[in-house]
Protein backbone atom coordinates (compact mmCIF):
# COMPACT_ATOMS: atom_id res chain seq x y z
CA UNK A 1 0.00 0.00 0.00
CA UNK A 2 2.56 2.47 0.99
CA UNK A 3 4.43 1.96 -2.41
CA UNK A 4 1.14 2.39 -4.55
CA UNK A 5 0.92 5.85 -2.15
CA UNK A 6 4.42 6.92 -3.02
CA UNK A 7 3.90 5.83 -6.78
CA UNK A 8 0.50 7.82 -7.04
CA UNK A 9 2.55 11.04 -4.84
CA UNK A 10 5.23 10.58 -8.02
CA UNK A 11 2.57 10.70 -10.92
CA UNK A 12 0.95 13.53 -9.33
CA UNK A 13 4.48 15.72 -8.95
CA UNK A 14 4.99 14.63 -13.00
CA UNK A 15 1.59 15.45 -13.92
CA UNK A 16 1.54 19.31 -12.31
CA UNK A 17 5.43 19.48 -13.60
CA UNK A 18 4.22 18.74 -16.81
CA UNK A 19 1.56 21.03 -16.86
CA UNK A 20 3.71 24.17 -15.47
CA UNK A 21 5.97 23.56 -18.14
CA UNK A 22 3.23 23.37 -20.57
CA UNK A 23 1.79 26.94 -19.42
CA UNK A 24 5.45 28.13 -19.66
CA UNK A 25 5.71 26.91 -23.59
CA UNK A 26 2.35 28.54 -23.71
CA UNK A 27 3.37 32.11 -22.45
CA UNK A 28 6.91 31.69 -24.32
CA UNK A 29 4.78 31.10 -27.93
CA UNK A 30 2.38 34.19 -26.85
CA UNK A 31 4.94 36.52 -26.13
CA UNK A 32 6.56 35.53 -30.05
CA UNK A 33 3.41 36.61 -31.07
CA UNK A 34 2.84 39.59 -29.43
CA UNK A 35 6.18 40.72 -30.76
CA UNK A 36 5.60 39.69 -33.90
CA UNK A 37 2.26 41.17 -34.50
CA UNK A 38 1.62 43.64 -32.15
CA UNK A 39 -2.29 44.54 -31.06
CA UNK A 40 -3.10 42.74 -34.18
CA UNK A 41 -4.00 39.35 -35.70
CA UNK A 42 -2.76 38.47 -38.89
CA UNK A 43 -4.14 35.75 -41.15
CA UNK A 44 -2.00 33.20 -43.80
CA UNK A 45 -1.21 34.10 -47.47
CA UNK A 46 -2.72 31.53 -50.02
CA UNK A 47 -0.20 33.74 -52.58
CA UNK A 48 -2.51 34.51 -55.22
CA UNK A 49 -0.49 36.57 -57.27
CA UNK A 50 3.47 35.49 -57.84
CA UNK A 51 6.18 37.46 -58.41
CA UNK A 52 7.41 38.05 -61.80
CA UNK A 53 10.22 36.90 -64.11
CA UNK A 54 13.05 38.28 -64.62
CA UNK A 55 11.80 39.18 -68.77
CA UNK A 56 8.72 40.48 -67.32
CA UNK A 57 7.12 43.06 -64.95
CA UNK A 58 3.71 42.96 -63.28
CA UNK A 59 1.53 45.98 -63.41
CA UNK A 60 -1.28 46.58 -61.69
CA UNK A 61 -3.83 49.30 -60.81
CA UNK A 62 -5.00 49.85 -57.55
CA UNK A 63 -8.48 51.69 -55.69
CA UNK A 64 -6.79 51.81 -52.52
CA UNK A 65 -10.33 53.18 -50.95
CA UNK A 66 -9.74 56.61 -49.01
CA UNK A 67 -5.90 56.19 -48.43
CA UNK A 68 -4.55 58.54 -45.31
CA UNK A 69 -8.23 58.47 -43.85
CA UNK A 70 -7.95 57.28 -40.12
CA UNK A 71 -7.07 53.48 -40.93
CA UNK A 72 -3.45 52.42 -39.40
CA UNK A 73 -3.69 49.33 -40.77
CA UNK A 74 -4.42 49.91 -44.27
CA UNK A 75 -0.65 51.27 -45.46
CA UNK A 76 1.12 47.90 -44.13
CA UNK A 77 -1.81 45.54 -45.85
CA UNK A 78 -1.85 47.49 -49.18
CA UNK A 79 2.11 46.87 -49.09
CA UNK A 80 1.37 43.32 -48.34
CA UNK A 81 -0.71 43.29 -51.23
CA UNK A 82 1.93 44.87 -53.48
CA UNK A 83 4.55 43.25 -52.39
CA UNK A 84 4.55 41.30 -55.55
CA UNK A 85 4.40 44.17 -58.20
CA UNK A 86 6.85 45.53 -60.53
CA UNK A 87 4.89 48.91 -61.15
CA UNK A 88 0.70 50.01 -59.98
CA UNK A 89 -1.21 52.98 -60.50
CA UNK A 90 -2.63 54.23 -56.95
CA UNK A 91 -6.12 55.98 -56.74
CA UNK A 92 -7.66 57.42 -53.93
CA UNK A 93 -4.78 59.28 -52.64
CA UNK A 94 -6.59 61.72 -49.93
CA UNK A 95 -5.83 64.88 -49.24
CA UNK A 96 -6.76 64.17 -45.54
CA UNK A 97 -5.56 66.92 -43.22
CA UNK A 98 -6.38 69.86 -45.74
CA UNK A 99 -8.59 72.85 -44.37
CA UNK A 100 -10.61 75.79 -45.94
CA UNK A 101 -7.94 77.77 -45.19
CA UNK A 102 -5.19 75.52 -46.15
CA UNK A 103 -5.80 73.58 -49.18
CA UNK A 104 -3.20 71.08 -49.08
CA UNK A 105 -3.60 68.06 -46.43
CA UNK A 106 -0.25 65.50 -45.94
CA UNK A 107 -1.90 62.90 -44.42
CA UNK A 108 -2.45 60.65 -47.36
CA UNK A 109 1.07 61.67 -48.87
CA UNK A 110 2.40 60.02 -45.29
CA UNK A 111 0.20 56.65 -45.93
CA UNK A 112 2.08 56.46 -48.70
CA UNK A 113 4.66 57.08 -48.01
CA UNK A 114 4.41 54.21 -45.09
CA UNK A 115 3.16 51.78 -48.03
CA UNK A 116 6.65 52.39 -50.00
CA UNK A 117 8.72 52.47 -46.51
CA UNK A 118 6.69 49.03 -45.98
CA UNK A 119 7.62 47.52 -49.16
CA UNK A 120 11.32 48.73 -48.93
CA UNK A 121 14.44 50.77 -50.06
CA UNK A 122 13.90 49.24 -53.47
CA UNK A 123 10.90 50.95 -54.08
CA UNK A 124 9.68 54.41 -55.45
CA UNK A 125 7.13 56.45 -56.36
CA UNK A 126 5.68 59.46 -58.39
CA UNK A 127 2.41 61.72 -57.16
CA UNK A 128 0.68 63.83 -58.75
CA UNK A 129 1.57 67.70 -58.37
CA UNK A 130 -1.69 68.49 -57.03
CA UNK A 131 -4.95 66.99 -55.58
CA UNK A 132 -8.28 67.46 -57.42
CA UNK A 133 -11.71 67.03 -56.65
CA UNK A 134 -15.50 67.57 -57.56
CA UNK A 135 -16.79 71.37 -58.45
CA UNK A 136 -18.89 71.03 -55.11
CA UNK A 137 -16.25 70.15 -53.01
CA UNK A 138 -14.00 73.31 -54.32
CA UNK A 139 -16.77 75.57 -54.59
CA UNK A 140 -17.42 74.42 -50.61
CA UNK A 141 -13.79 74.68 -49.96
CA UNK A 142 -13.85 70.66 -48.39
CA UNK A 143 -10.14 70.19 -49.95
CA UNK A 144 -10.10 67.41 -47.36
CA UNK A 145 -12.30 64.89 -50.04
CA UNK A 146 -9.62 66.13 -53.11
CA UNK A 147 -7.99 63.37 -54.26
CA UNK A 148 -4.17 62.53 -55.54
CA UNK A 149 -3.05 60.10 -58.02
CA UNK A 150 0.82 57.66 -57.69
CA UNK A 151 2.41 55.14 -59.16
CA UNK A 152 4.56 53.39 -57.24
CA UNK A 153 7.63 51.18 -58.89
CA UNK A 154 10.30 48.15 -58.18
CA UNK A 155 13.44 50.61 -58.79
CA UNK A 156 15.79 47.52 -59.81
CA UNK A 157 13.24 46.55 -62.81
CA UNK A 158 11.71 49.85 -63.56
CA UNK A 159 12.90 53.61 -64.34
CA UNK A 160 10.90 56.02 -64.52
CA UNK A 161 11.27 58.66 -67.49
CA UNK A 162 12.36 61.42 -65.91
CA UNK A 163 10.11 64.74 -66.53
CA UNK A 164 6.95 62.81 -67.78
CA UNK A 165 4.25 62.90 -65.31
CA UNK A 166 1.93 65.33 -65.33
CA UNK A 167 -2.23 65.84 -65.01
CA UNK A 168 -3.80 66.21 -68.57
CA UNK A 169 -3.68 69.46 -69.15
CA UNK A 170 -7.98 70.71 -69.63
CA UNK A 171 -6.97 74.29 -70.47
CA UNK A 172 -4.59 73.15 -73.23
CA UNK A 173 -6.89 70.34 -74.57
CA UNK A 174 -10.50 72.13 -75.38
CA UNK A 175 -12.82 69.85 -75.66
CA UNK A 176 -16.11 70.31 -78.13
CA UNK A 177 -19.09 70.64 -76.21
CA UNK A 178 -17.50 71.36 -72.89
CA UNK A 179 -18.85 74.27 -71.44
CA UNK A 180 -16.52 74.77 -68.79
CA UNK A 181 -13.04 73.23 -69.63
CA UNK A 182 -11.54 73.29 -66.56
CA UNK A 183 -14.06 70.61 -65.31
CA UNK A 184 -14.10 68.03 -68.20
CA UNK A 185 -12.87 65.64 -65.24
CA UNK A 186 -13.84 65.78 -61.80
CA UNK A 187 -10.39 64.32 -61.38
CA UNK A 188 -8.14 65.07 -64.67
CA UNK A 189 -6.06 62.20 -65.33
CA UNK A 190 -2.29 61.61 -64.07
CA UNK A 191 -0.14 61.12 -66.86
CA UNK A 192 3.72 59.07 -66.85
CA UNK A 193 6.30 57.34 -68.76
CA UNK A 194 8.78 54.08 -67.44
CA UNK A 195 10.72 51.63 -68.61
CA UNK A 196 11.89 48.42 -67.66
CA UNK A 197 15.33 48.19 -66.84
CA UNK A 198 16.01 44.71 -68.49
CA UNK A 199 14.76 44.45 -71.83
CA UNK A 200 13.70 47.12 -74.40
CA UNK A 201 9.86 47.77 -73.48
CA UNK A 202 8.38 51.26 -72.65
CA UNK A 203 5.42 52.61 -71.91
CA UNK A 204 2.97 55.42 -70.84
CA UNK A 205 -0.01 54.82 -68.34
CA UNK A 206 -2.93 57.21 -67.66
CA UNK A 207 -4.63 56.66 -64.78
CA UNK A 208 -7.86 58.05 -63.73
CA UNK A 209 -10.47 57.93 -61.07
CA UNK A 210 -13.62 58.71 -62.87
CA UNK A 211 -16.39 60.38 -61.67
CA UNK A 212 -18.84 58.82 -58.82
CA UNK A 213 -21.55 56.05 -60.44
CA UNK A 214 -24.18 58.13 -59.25
CA UNK A 215 -22.62 61.84 -60.94
CA UNK A 216 -24.41 62.82 -64.37
CA UNK A 217 -21.38 63.90 -65.49
CA UNK A 218 -19.92 60.28 -65.75
CA UNK A 219 -20.53 59.01 -68.36
CA UNK A 220 -19.33 61.96 -70.41
CA UNK A 221 -16.13 61.85 -68.68
CA UNK A 222 -15.64 58.18 -69.91
CA UNK A 223 -16.57 59.14 -73.20
CA UNK A 224 -13.79 61.87 -72.97
CA UNK A 225 -11.08 59.52 -71.72
CA UNK A 226 -11.10 58.57 -76.05
CA UNK A 227 -10.02 62.36 -76.58
CA UNK A 228 -7.45 61.46 -73.82
CA UNK A 229 -6.16 58.64 -74.96
CA UNK A 230 -5.80 59.33 -78.58
CA UNK A 231 -3.67 62.97 -77.38
CA UNK A 232 -1.54 60.97 -75.35
CA UNK A 233 -0.86 58.12 -78.34
CA UNK A 234 -0.42 60.97 -80.85
CA UNK A 235 2.17 63.03 -78.89
CA UNK A 236 4.91 60.68 -80.15
CA UNK A 237 4.52 59.03 -83.46
CA UNK A 238 7.59 56.21 -81.98
CA UNK A 239 5.98 55.41 -78.67
CA UNK A 240 2.68 53.57 -79.13
CA UNK A 241 2.53 51.39 -76.09
CA UNK A 242 -0.31 53.73 -73.73
CA UNK A 243 -1.95 51.48 -70.74
CA UNK A 244 -5.13 53.64 -69.93
CA UNK A 245 -6.25 52.47 -66.17
CA UNK A 246 -7.87 52.90 -63.15
CA UNK A 247 -11.15 53.21 -61.15
CA UNK A 248 -13.88 53.99 -63.71
CA UNK A 249 -16.70 53.70 -61.34
CA UNK A 250 -18.26 52.08 -64.77
CA UNK A 251 -18.98 48.69 -66.34
CA UNK A 252 -16.95 47.86 -69.43
CA UNK A 253 -20.27 46.76 -71.15
CA UNK A 254 -22.22 50.29 -70.96
CA UNK A 255 -22.16 52.73 -74.15
CA UNK A 256 -20.51 55.58 -73.12
CA UNK A 257 -17.27 53.23 -73.44
CA UNK A 258 -18.44 53.46 -77.57
CA UNK A 259 -15.83 56.17 -78.48
CA UNK A 260 -12.67 54.40 -76.92
CA UNK A 261 -13.61 51.09 -78.38
CA UNK A 262 -14.01 53.20 -81.25
CA UNK A 263 -10.30 53.59 -81.00
CA UNK A 264 -8.40 50.93 -83.64
CA UNK A 265 -7.94 47.85 -81.86
CA UNK A 266 -8.55 49.28 -78.48
CA UNK A 267 -9.23 46.17 -75.42
CA UNK A 268 -9.21 45.18 -72.05
CA UNK A 269 -7.05 42.77 -69.80
CA UNK A 270 -10.24 41.12 -67.98
CA UNK A 271 -12.97 38.87 -68.71
CA UNK A 272 -16.96 39.84 -69.00
CA UNK A 273 -17.12 37.85 -65.19
CA UNK A 274 -14.38 39.67 -63.65
CA UNK A 275 -15.67 41.39 -60.77
CA UNK A 276 -12.85 44.28 -59.25
CA UNK A 277 -15.22 45.45 -56.14
CA UNK A 278 -16.55 44.54 -52.92
CA UNK A 279 -20.08 44.85 -51.34
CA UNK A 280 -18.27 45.45 -48.30
CA UNK A 281 -21.60 45.47 -45.49
CA UNK A 282 -22.22 41.41 -46.98
CA UNK A 283 -19.03 40.24 -46.93
CA UNK A 284 -19.48 39.12 -50.44
CA UNK A 285 -18.39 40.65 -53.99
CA UNK A 286 -20.15 42.92 -56.09
CA UNK A 287 -21.34 42.56 -59.49
CA UNK A 288 -19.39 45.55 -60.81
CA UNK A 289 -16.33 46.01 -63.11
CA UNK A 290 -14.79 49.22 -62.43
CA UNK A 291 -11.47 48.73 -62.66
CA UNK A 292 -9.21 47.37 -65.85
CA UNK A 293 -6.21 48.35 -68.30
CA UNK A 294 -7.39 49.72 -71.76
CA UNK A 295 -4.53 49.42 -74.53
CA UNK A 296 -4.47 49.07 -78.27
CA UNK A 297 -3.75 45.69 -79.28
CA UNK A 298 -2.29 46.61 -82.55
CA UNK A 299 1.00 48.10 -80.47
CA UNK A 300 0.45 45.85 -77.20
CA UNK A 301 -0.46 42.79 -77.85
CA UNK A 302 3.26 41.89 -78.17
CA UNK A 303 4.15 42.81 -74.81
CA UNK A 304 1.46 41.24 -72.91
CA UNK A 305 2.19 37.70 -71.49
CA UNK A 306 -1.11 35.32 -72.36
CA UNK A 307 -3.40 34.54 -69.61
CA UNK A 308 -1.73 36.75 -67.01
CA UNK A 309 -4.08 39.05 -66.83
CA UNK A 310 -6.56 38.53 -63.29
CA UNK A 311 -8.38 40.61 -60.90
CA UNK A 312 -5.95 39.99 -57.60
CA UNK A 313 -7.98 38.47 -54.68
CA UNK A 314 -6.34 40.19 -52.42
CA UNK A 315 -8.70 39.21 -49.06
CA UNK A 316 -6.36 36.13 -49.34
CA UNK A 317 -3.07 37.79 -48.35
CA UNK A 318 -1.64 37.82 -44.94
CA UNK A 319 -3.46 41.17 -43.89
CA UNK A 320 -2.92 42.36 -40.50
CA UNK A 321 -6.07 43.57 -38.13
CA UNK A 322 -6.98 43.80 -34.80
CA UNK A 323 -7.12 41.45 -32.04
CA UNK A 324 -10.52 42.27 -30.49
CA UNK A 325 -12.42 43.26 -34.16
CA UNK A 326 -16.12 42.36 -34.22
CA UNK A 327 -17.13 40.54 -36.98
CA UNK A 328 -21.33 40.88 -37.61
CA UNK A 329 -22.85 38.16 -36.78
CA UNK A 330 -24.69 37.88 -40.45
CA UNK A 331 -20.94 37.47 -41.69
CA UNK A 332 -20.31 33.83 -41.73
CA UNK A 333 -17.92 31.25 -43.16
CA UNK A 334 -13.94 31.99 -43.56
CA UNK A 335 -14.39 33.46 -47.44
CA UNK A 336 -16.82 36.24 -46.12
CA UNK A 337 -15.22 36.91 -42.93
CA UNK A 338 -11.80 37.38 -44.79
CA UNK A 339 -14.05 39.78 -47.43
CA UNK A 340 -15.36 41.76 -44.27
CA UNK A 341 -12.47 41.99 -42.89
CA UNK A 342 -10.80 42.82 -46.14
CA UNK A 343 -13.02 45.60 -46.99
CA UNK A 344 -12.77 47.15 -43.32
CA UNK A 345 -8.87 47.49 -43.20
CA UNK A 346 -7.51 47.62 -47.05
CA UNK A 347 -10.18 48.51 -49.58
CA UNK A 348 -13.47 48.28 -50.84
CA UNK A 349 -11.84 47.69 -54.71
CA UNK A 350 -9.60 45.00 -55.55
CA UNK A 351 -6.28 45.16 -57.57
CA UNK A 352 -6.03 44.38 -61.28
CA UNK A 353 -2.71 42.87 -62.37
CA UNK A 354 -1.28 41.76 -65.73
CA UNK A 355 2.46 40.64 -66.87
CA UNK A 356 4.56 42.17 -69.46
CA UNK A 357 7.30 41.00 -71.30
CA UNK A 358 9.95 43.32 -71.17
CA UNK A 359 11.85 41.95 -74.38
CA UNK A 360 9.42 42.01 -76.92
CA UNK A 361 8.55 45.70 -77.28
CA UNK A 362 8.99 46.77 -81.06
CA UNK A 363 8.85 50.41 -80.22
CA UNK A 364 10.66 53.54 -78.73
CA UNK A 365 10.24 57.40 -77.08
CA UNK A 366 11.61 59.95 -79.58
CA UNK A 367 14.03 61.24 -77.04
Amino acid sequence: TDRKERDLSICKTFSQDSLRMHAFICKIVLLALLLVFPNNQAFGSDFPVPQSPNDQIRLGSFNIEKLGKDNPYQARNAAVILGNYDIVAIQEVMNTGATKSDPVGQRGIKALRNIVSYLGEDWGYVISPEPNGTANAKKSRAFNTFEYYAFLYRKSKIEFIKDSAHLWDEARNPMQGVKDQERQFDREPFIASFRSKQGDLDFTVITIHAAAPAARWRKDEIKRLAIVYKTVQDSDPHQNDVLLMGDFNTNVDKEEWDPLKSLPGMKHILTSGDVTTLNKPSGRLSKSQYDTVWYQGAYSDEDMVPDSAQVHPAWKESLKVPVDVKIPPKIRGPESKRIWLYGKYASDHLPVTVLLWTDKDSDRFSN
